[in-house]
C-alpha cells in the first residue's frame, strides 16, 4: 500500500471515529475493552461471504467469547484488553440443550427472519439474536437496535422487548390451532392466564411465588431459559436441562416429587406453600400423590402450561398424555368458580373425574 493511500484511508478512519460513529452510536457493546477498535475484529479482506472477518460466525465470536485459552491468545495478539473478564458462551453451546449455532446455514444482515423450510426455521446464529455494532449505555435498553415481531406478527427493526427478539423464530407460521411451537399464541393478550412474559402481572399473586422471584411485576424469557449453572451466563445459550431451562424440571406422568425434580418450578414458586396446599386444596394429593387412595403424584405439566392458558385461569391446561375423557360425558374440562373453589371433568390414574369438585 503507498504511503499516499495509507495517509488517505487513515483520514477517512478518523473521519467516521470522530464524526459518524457518535451520530449512529455504533460501536461493540465491549468496545472500551478492544484496543484496536474495529480492528479488533476487522481485518483487510477476511473469508468469503464474511463481514471482512477471519474466522466463520460463531467461530469469529468465540475467539473473545469461549475458552480462557482462546481470549488469552486475543490478548496477546492486542486485540482484547488484559483486563477482559468474559463468559464462556462457547462452552454454554457445548451442553446437551442449546441454540443450535453450529448447526445452520448463515446468517445475512438483510434477512427478516422467520424464514422457513417446509415447517423449520432455516438458522440460528449469534446476529440473530446480538447486534454486535450496539454500543450499551447504562440504563438503555439491550434490546435497541436488534430486530424482531410484534405479538401480531409486525416486522420491527428496533425490538422494545425481549420476547419480541424470540419471536422471530418460536412462531408456527403454518398457523396450527394448538402447536407448542408457537409462543405468541401462548401469551396472546387474548390468553385466559399465562406468566407475565408480555405484559405485567395484574391481580392478586398466587401465595407460593416467594418475593426472590420476578413475577411481581414483569418476567422475560430468559429468566426461564438460560445458563442451568448457579452465576452461568445471561441468555439461552445452552442448559443441560431439558428445554433450556434454568434448572430440572421431570414433566413425566408419574414422576416422584422431590425438590430436585421441580428444581426449574421451586425456583419462584414455594416448595413448602405447594406442599401445603395453600395455593390449591389438593396440590400435594396431585403432586406427592395419596398411598391410602392408591393414586401416585403426578407432574406439575400434567394440569400446568409452562407459558400460557389459552382457555383456562391459573395456568391450567392438561397433558393430553396424562389423562383422557371423563368417564360419562368424555370431557376434559376445567371450571373455575374462584379462589379455591372449581371441578373437573376428566380422567386421571384410571379415576374419573366427572366431575370432582374442590
Amino acid at each position: 500500500m503507498s504511503r499516499v493511500l495509507e495517509r488517505y484511508m487513515k483520514i477517512i478512519a478518523c473521519i467516521f471515529v470522530l464524526f459518524i460513529m457518535p451520530i449512529y452510536s455504533f460501536g461493540h457493546p465491549g468496545s472500551v475493552l478492544l484496543p484496536e477498535g474495529c480492528g479488533s475484529c476487522h481485518v483487510g479482506h477476511g473469508l468469503s461471504n464474511e463481514p471482512m472477518l477471519d474466522k466463520v460466525e460463531e467461530q469469529f465470536c468465540y475467539q473473545c467469547h469461549g475458552s480462557y485459552e482462546q481470549q488469552s491468545e486475543m490478548k496477546t495478539r492486542g486485540k482484547l484488553s488484559p483486563a477482559a473478564r468474559l463468559d464462556d458462551i462457547e462452552r454454554e453451546f457445548s451442553k446437551p440443550y442449546r441454540h443450535p449455532v453450529e448447526e445452520s446455514g448463515g446468517h445475512s444482515p438483510t434477512e427478516q427472519l422467520p424464514m422457513i423450510s417446509g415447517a423449520q426455521v432455516s438458522h440460528v446464529e449469534c446476529a440473530d439474536c446480538h447486534n454486535p455494532h450496539q454500543r450499551i449505555k447504562p440504563g438503555v435498553n439491550k434490546i435497541d437496535e436488534v430486530s424482531g415481531f410484534t405479538l401480531s406478527g409486525q416486522y420491527v427493526k428496533k425490538a422494545e422487548h425481549e420476547y419480541e427478539v424470540c419471536l422471530k423464530c418460536h412462531v408456527d407460521l403454518l398457523g396450527g390451532p394448538d402447536s407448542e411451537k408457537d409462543i405468541s399464541k401462548q401469551f396472546s393478550v387474548s390468553a385466559r392466564s399465562m406468566h407475565p412474559v408480555t405484559r405485567p402481572t395484574v391481580g392478586v399473586l398466587s401465595p407460593s411465588t416467594m418475593a426472590t422471584g420476578n413475577l411481581s411485576n414483569q418476567m422475560t424469557c430468559s429468566d426461564c431459559h438460560r445458563s442451568g449453572e448457579s452465576g452461568g451466563p445471561a441468555g439461552p445459550h445452552g442448559s443441560s436441562f431439558e428445554f433450556l431451562l434454568s434448572g430440572n424440571y421431570n414433566t413425566d406422568i408419574n414422576a416422584d416429587e422431590s425438590s430436585l425434580a421441580y428444581q426449574f418450578c421451586y425456583s419462584c414458586h414455594d416448595r413448602s406453600s405447594l406442599l401445603n396446599n395453600e395455593s390449591f386444596p389438593l396440590h400435594k394429593e396431585h403432586i406427592v400423590g395419596d398411598l391410602i387412595k392408591g393414586i401416585p403424584g403426578t407432574s406439575c405439566y400434567t394440569c400446568h402450561a409452562s407459558h400460557g392458558s389459552k382457555d383456562n385461569p391459573f395456568l391450567i391446561k392438561f397433558n393430553r398424555e396424562a389423562v383422557s375423557g371423563s368417564g360419562l360425558t368424555n370431557q376434559i374440562t376445567y371450571q373455575s368458580y374462584g379462589r379455591n373453589r372449581g371441578l373437573c371433568y376428566l380422567t386421571c390414574h384410571g379415576h374419573s373425574h366427572d366431575p370432582a369438585r374442590y
